[in-house]
């Protein structure tokens, strides 16, 4: 019991782990907007293609930290640093960041944060979206929008999230594990086994 508990305590690195991941794609994140709002071009179709990027902190988070909580924080504090470096949102960042990473959060704790494969890393992302959406959809007017259309625009999100915020973080981070700048993390120690 003891070493599961120690196993899963927070260390100082991986707090400033967790703050780097935040502070750096809380600057993309800002600067994806853009991205975003030329998606605008395709309606709500395409800005949906786009939205899975908003989901990389928390799952990327979670494959380096491998711990609980690590989802949650990665996300919430990545949109506090987009609200930080300007976000013209503001402060509803922080309620879509914290829904974000509650969704890839529920799929590692399903797995008891032990199983950290692309399908278990895409369905976090596609979780993600799931459930974020309502209140994304509340705040972007979707509930205006017809029926069938929303669950159009469903699809397209779960998509999104699996193969941009999952697949996409799962590549970051096998890239990175591959230079050894991951090697005092979990997911780096995990990989010399």
């Amino acid at each position: 019991m003891a070493l599961q508990q120690r196993a899963e305590s927070w260390t100082l690195r991986d707090l400033v782990g967790v703050g780097a991941i935040a502070v750096v794609f809380g600057y993309l994140f800002l600067q994806w907007v853009p991205v975003w709002l030329a998606a605008r071009v395709l309606g709500p179709v395409g800005q949906e293609l786009a939205f899975g990027f908003w989901f990389i902190a928390g799952i990327l988070s979670a494959l380096i930290i491998r711990k609980p909580g690590a989802a949650i924080l990665g996300e919430f504090t990545a949109a506090l640093a987009e609200v930080l470096f300007g976000s013209p949102v503001g402060i509803p960042l922080l309620i879509t960041g914290l829904a974000q990473g509650i969704g890839a959060e529920l799929v590692f704790a399903l797995f008891k944060y032990r199983r950290y494969t692309p399908g278990t890393i895409m369905v976090a992302g596609a979780v993600a979206a799931v459930i974020a959406l309502p209140w994304n959809w509340f705040r972007l007017a979707y509930f205006q929008l017809a029926p069938s259309f929303l669950v159009l625009l469903l699809g397209i999100r779960i998509i999104s999230g699996a193969v941009v915020g999952g697949l996409l973080a799962y590549l970051i981070v096998e890239a990175l594990a591959r230079t050894g700048v991951l090697a005092n993390f979990p997911v780096g120690r995990a990989r010399t086994r």
